[in-house]
């Protein structure tokens, strides 16, 4: 028995006592042909919903997410990768090897990106302030021009976008039916609206504006935002006309297999390079991670990329989301139910997973909303035990507190992380 199947062994054993982890099942498996080279941007992978038949259920991401990722050469594919630790990382400190424990680490330094808790905004120089919303923020995106775009729910679930100008004038809350996504330079965000059309809000615009056309379907979720260039004159980032960017909305309908859509300036339209029914994410490199083929048990994902990278492709895991250098890939489980994913691991472009962790039938663990804090770390909004806590989970799967555990329902996480991670360095 290989790591993998004992991997699989681990997770399913887990989710098959677990009382405390319920909900919809997941699923995926191998891709055929190679991905067209789509350049890059970020995006949060949609809130997973309950879905018909083949279930597609996607944790809040990055949405996660996922993050920001910086435009890089692709490395090349001999490349090696050394694993990081967490800065107070010690053997005698960490949980057993591969277990999702987070009941007792050290506490590392606060988080090195602006953050919710508990509905109070905490900047990472170490100030609070009150969100101003006209409705509760469930996600949000910060823009190099320093403005800050907000998907906010009402009391009967309605979710809206509010955009708050740099100088901290909000606009009149507008409807959106999906989560928000960004590019890599964080000057061009994007939602879908409820008549199924893509808009996208340039930092220094006046106002939203429609791209491509509608998108047939009515469960649009918003996907990766890709082309990365030179900021337009005067601005602080590529606007969509300069960076030829592209908006990936992930469709599913019903029992049909899932269909990537392609939206730009030039229209809208399926994307089939791959044979992906999901795209989570596409590195500034090109390369692209998502799902392929789905059962009601299992998944399977692939990473493909252009000329001579081979990529590779597992059905242990669900390839989620790119760390801001391109280099390293963040997954979850291959399979999970419950309110979100009891595992985590990170691999490399060759597909060596560098470490995986999860929860046990005695450590009832998992996570909600991670993100890259930067290329080597991620920041895990977890639950366990009754409390909820921010850790930072390095690339050699060491864990510290970024934010100390706190009680907590395990249904409400407090915190929300910036969709695409902080902004990026310049």
């Amino acid at each position: 028995m290989n790591d993998d199947d004992l991997t699989t062994d681990l997770g399913r054993a887990l989710h098959d006592h677990s009382d405390a982890m319920r909900g919809s099942s997941l699923a995926l498996a191998d891709v055929k042909g190679k991905a067209r080279s789509i350049r890059r941007r970020r995006a949060a992978t949609a809130v997973g919903g309950a879905v018909v038949a083949v279930a597609l259920i996607v944790p809040t991401a990055a949405i996660a997410s996922h993050q920001g990722h910086r435009t890089t050469p692709m490395p090349p594919a001999t490349q090696s990768i050394t694993p990081s630790p967490s800065p107070t990382a010690s053997d005698d400190a960490q949980p057993l090897t591969g277990v999702l424990d987070v009941s007792d680490l050290p506490t590392g330094a606060a988080p090195a990106m602006d953050y919710l808790q508990d509905g109070t905004f905490h900047v990472a120089d170490g100030s609070t302030f009150a969100v101003g919303t006209r409705h509760t923020p469930s996600q949000f995106v910060e823009l190099a021009d320093g403005s800050v775009v907000w998907r906010t729910v009402d009391p009967s679930g309605q979710a809206y976008v509010e955009i708050r100008d740099p100088d901290g004038t909000y606009h009149s809350p507008e409807r959106i039916a999906s989560d928000l996504s960004v590019n890599a330079a964080h000057s061009i965000v994007a939602w879908v609206t409820p008549s199924s059309q893509v808009m996208i809000w340039e930092g220094w615009a006046s106002v939203p504006r429609a791209l491509g056309g509608l998108i047939p379907g009515t469960d649009l979720r918003i996907g990766p935002v890709t082309g990365t260039g030179a900021a337009a004159p005067g601005k602080p980032g590529p606007s969509c006309v300069q960076s030829t960017c592209t908006v990936i909305v992930n469709v599913r309908d019903g029992s049909a297999p899932g269909q990537p859509w392609e939206v730009s300036d030039s229209g809208s339209q399926p994307l089939r390079d791959g044979g992906y029914l999901d795209i989570r994410d596409v590195s500034d490199a090109g390369l692209t991670i998502g799902l392929t083929k789905a059962t009601d048990s299992s998944t399977c994902s692939k990473l493909l990329g252009g000329g001579e990278f081979q990529g590779f492709a597992t059905c242990k895991n669900q390839l989620a989301s790119f760390s801001p250098d391109g280099r390293l890939i963040q997954a979850w489980p291959g399979y999970f139910d419950g309110i979100g994913p009891g595992g985590i691991a990170v691999f490399d472009l060759e597909g060596n997973r560098l470490f995986e962790r999860s929860a046990t039938e005695q450590v009832q663990s998992y996570y909600d909303g991670e993100t890259w804090e930067d290329d080597t770390h991620l920041l895990v909004p977890t639950y366990q035990d009754g409390r909820w806590a921010l850790v930072r989970i390095a690339s050699d799967g060491s864990m510290e507190y970024a934010v100390a555990p706190a009680k907590g329902p395990y249904d409400a996480n407090p915190f929300i992380l910036p969709t695409g991670g902080g902004l990026p360095s310049s």
